[in-house]
């Protein structure tokens, strides 16, 4: 804009004399031009540093856990899997070699066969899929239904589910693989150290909350703070507190053991 002011014009931010010609070149001051000029590459120049140290970060991170997942492949095969191989000999061997054993004992190592041929081809498949890096579909209520059968089969106990759909809808691929890890270590509990002949296994969704609820009718424990805690038990309490949550545990002689785990869920972002 140029306004007339007592013979000058005043000249985008330059006073000029009237009538004087116009430089282009003056038309904007020498630090403007300087700022405009060199502002950019500096920015240009301050963006790229910190994108090329996060690349690299991330760089690093993924081949680390590559590293980790061929390791991990590695020790199945070569630990693992060869032991599970060797116990099924143990036991195929054992059985040809040993008395007629009762009905009831040849349904037992029979069963133990079976399942142990499936663990095996649970590790083999898990082996591959490190290999390749796929992911296997996973459903939390068939896993349950599963070791419902399993575990009524060796122990003789029996197990009821009670599995809120809505509780099962909230839940991610993680969460489900953690709580059916518990679900399993308490169990297995149940049998080994309870001698339990009825357990239930409760799913509920409480607000933003999930409760996970395994009650059983076995000889119980007195609690102690003094008493050590065993491997499972801390691996459960571990994977509570993965998911945000809690595990309690109420028990007495004589009256059974309750186990409740909250778990605080996470929020799922979908598309709309």
């Amino acid at each position: 804009m140029m306004k007339e002011r007592h013979g000058f014009r005043v000249f985008e931010g330059r006073r000029m004399a009237a009538g004087a010609p116009r430089d282009p070149r003056q038309s904007t001051p020498m630090t403007a031009q300087r700022i405009s000029t060199s502002r950019p590459q500096a920015d240009n120049i301050a963006m790229k540093e910190p994108l090329s140290v996060s690349l690299s970060t991330m760089e690093q991170r993924l081949s680390t856990l590559l590293e980790d997942r061929e390791r991990l492949g590695r020790d199945l095969h070569d630990s693992v899997l060869q032991s599970l191989y060797a116990i099924g000999l143990s036991l195929e061997t054992a059985g040809k070699i040993s008395p007629p054993l009762p009905p009831d004992a040849t349904q037992l190592r029979t069963h133990a066969i079976e399942q142990l041929n499936r663990l095996i081809h649970e590790v083999r498949g898990t082996i591959h899929r490190l290999k390749d890096g796929t992911v296997q579909s996973f459903d939390l209520a068939e896993e349950l239904a599963n070791l419902q059968r399993t575990y009524e089969q060796v122990g003789g106990m029996t197990i009821t589910l009670d599995l809120q759909p809505t509780a099962m809808d909230y839940l991610t691929l993680e969460e489900e693989q953690d709580i059916l890890h518990i679900v399993r270590e308490a169990l297995s509990n149940c049998i080994r150290h309870a001698q339990a002949t009825r357990a239930s296994v409760s799913l509920r969704l409480r607000g933003t909350r999930l409760r996970l609820t395994i009650i059983d009718d076995g000889v119980g424990f007195a609690a102690s703070p003094l008493q050590r805690r065993g491997y499972g038990l801390a691996n459960m309490e571990a994977r509570a507190r993965k998911l945000g949550g809690t595990l309690h545990i109420h028990s007495k002689p004589g009256g059974g053991t309750r186990l409740t785990a909250e778990l605080l869920l996470e929020p799922i972002l979908t598309s709309v």
